[in-house]
């Protein structure tokens, strides 16, 4: 039977369709506001004092990694520097479990969602230029041909000289009149003999674990693409190296931390508690340290190189606990990838309501959009919310026209605020008549090249008893209705016959 751990505490009836979310908790909230009045309390015996540049995109605001670089007789030597995320957010206060349930920032085209609230990611915790933030840092020792020969991890304050995008940073890697001209070179010079070492042990080129966001505005993408491949490369291949040494000091001292795996070049790859091979950078040993904040499996491994590793600190988690947030964080990064997917969809729907509005006029009807309709619901994907309010404000104000495909589809489909709106509409409004709701269903397909209807309804008469039968996809969808009609006038018979059908098939697919 699994262990229960204080993680599984903390995540007891969360739901991960919340990670997708802006608002964070109050106690979070006040938290971060605290640490912006008082700012963080250092309890460092010794830091280092370093400085260097950042390398982002633009429009990147949450700086949390720094660089720079040193040549010497023996080789050279990197320094990669981290915002020291862990020395502002204590393990298991407010801030930390809204991180550990988020696990992640989430970057998504047009908007994002951070980790930490933006005060802290943006502000306090970032490496914004010329000011001075606590960090961790790993030196790492190359030799000529950039094999790695011995490195360090120290706590550190950091000042960043300054901070470049990926324009600003080609500006004096290409021009050899400005300062750190020199510098740059030399960086670019070190990645490229660690990318020829990578390949030369077969790992994939194209598989990028820094998880950096590399971001260029959509207009200058094309116009920009080759300036911007050499920075992004210089920090490609150091924070992976960063992430290969702190790999390295936890299996080699054994500690209990959070790898990152990838069995095989046909899987993705993820988080667990041992260490394993990553097949897709040819590694023994690989870790998540350079994005604490950005992603909750760095902020764990800054926690066991700081407090066990450095401070000789009694242990941070237990073994089931790294099992626990290995596992939460494997499980949100699925979810993550399905809302966000529905995020960038609706999105695209926006879009086209926008332009559809803008050429149509304010009153759009289905029939402005019923092939993308029938095009989402054949091809099984979710009817984006805009779309869903737009057909719902038609049925609430009783709109028949260009409904006949709609309200059968609509009704069978997987959506439950339609399906909540039509009964409503259809049973308890009435906005509707029971004739021309069989009758809409009669002609449903889900695209005009359907050759069967969904629904195939028949009305029979036979002596004094009217009955009516349903199928759906030629399947009996409950048992014929009767109704002895001498008691009524056959036109009240017919209709009373009719409600109860209705009743009784909107009732099948809208059962709550």
């Amino acid at each position: 039977m699994k262990q229960s751990s204080r993680i599984t505490e903390i995540l007891s009836g969360y739901d991960k369709k919340t990670i997708i979310n802006a608002d964070y908790s109050k106690l979070s909230l006040h938290q971060a506001k605290l640490l912006t009045q008082n700012g963080v309390q250092d309890q460092a015996i010794k830091r280092v004092y370093e400085t260097g540049i950042s390398i982002d995109g633009i429009e990147s605001l949450d700086l949390d990694d720094a660089i720079w670089v040193e040549k010497n007789a023996n080789g050279y030597s990197v320094f990669v520097h981290i915002s020291d995320i862990t020395e502002a957010v204590p393990v298991y206060t407010p801030l930390d479990v809204e991180a550990l349930k988020r696990t992640t920032s989430i970057y998504r085209g047009e908007w994002v969602i951070n980790m930490f609230p933006p005060e802290l990611s943006q502000n306090l915790l970032s490496l914004n230029e010329n000011g001075e933030k606590l960090t961790l840092s790993i030196r790492i020792d190359l030799d000529n041909d950039a094999e790695i020969k011995d490195f360090c991890i120290y706590e550190s304050i950091f000042k960043n000289k300054k901070r470049h995008d990926y324009e600003s940073f080609m500006d004096v890697f290409s021009n050899p009149e400005m300062e750190d001209h020199e510098i740059f070179q030399l960086m670019y010079e070190i990645a490229r003999k660690r990318r020829y070492i990578r390949t030369r042990e077969w790992a994939n080129m194209n598989f990028d674990e820094s998880d950096r966001q590399l971001y260029i505005w959509p207009n200058r993408e094309k116009e920009h693409f080759s300036r911007k491949k050499i920075p992004s490369i210089i920090i490609e291949e150091y924070m992976i190296l960063a992430n290969i040494c702190s790999a390295i000091l936890c299996v080699r001292n054994k500690y209990d931390s959070i790898f990152r795996l990838h069995n095989s070049t046909d899987e993705k790859a993820y988080y667990y508690a041992c260490a394993w091979r990553h097949a897709g950078l040819a590694l023994m040993n690989y870790s998540h340290f350079t994005s604490p904040i950005r992603r909750y499996a760095d902020t764990v491994i800054h926690r066991v190189l700081k407090w066990v590793h450095l401070r000789q600190e009694s242990w941070v988690y237990s073994q089931q606990e790294i099992f626990d947030i290995a596992e939460h964080i494997n499980v949100s990064r699925t979810v993550i990838d399905i809302l966000g997917r529905d995020a960038d969809n609706e999105l695209k729907w926006k879009k086209i309501v926008s332009k559809l509005k803008h050429k149509n006029g304010e009153d759009l009807n289905t029939s402005h959009f019923t092939k993308n309709i029938r095009d989402t619901v054949w091809a099984g994907k979710k009817i984006p919310q805009i779309i869903v309010e737009e057909i719902r404000n038609d049925l609430e104000n009783g709109e028949k026209a260009n409904w006949a495909w709609a309200i059968g589809v609509l009704l069978v489909w997987k959506s439950e605020a339609l399906k909540q709106t039509l009964k409503k509409v259809l049973l308890q409004d009435k906005k509707f008549t029971s004739k021309s709701i069989l009758s809409l269903l009669s002609v449903t397909k889900v695209l005009n090249t359907d050759e069967e209807f969904l629904f195939q309804i028949e009305e029979k008469e036979e002596w004094s008893q009217l009955s009516i039968s349903v199928q759906y996809k030629q399947q009996e969808l409950f048992h014929p209705l009767y109704l002895n009609y001498w008691k009524y006038e056959k036109n009240e018979a017919i209709g009373k016959l009719r409600n109860k059908a209705v009743k009784k098939i909107v009732e099948h697919f809208c059962w709550k």
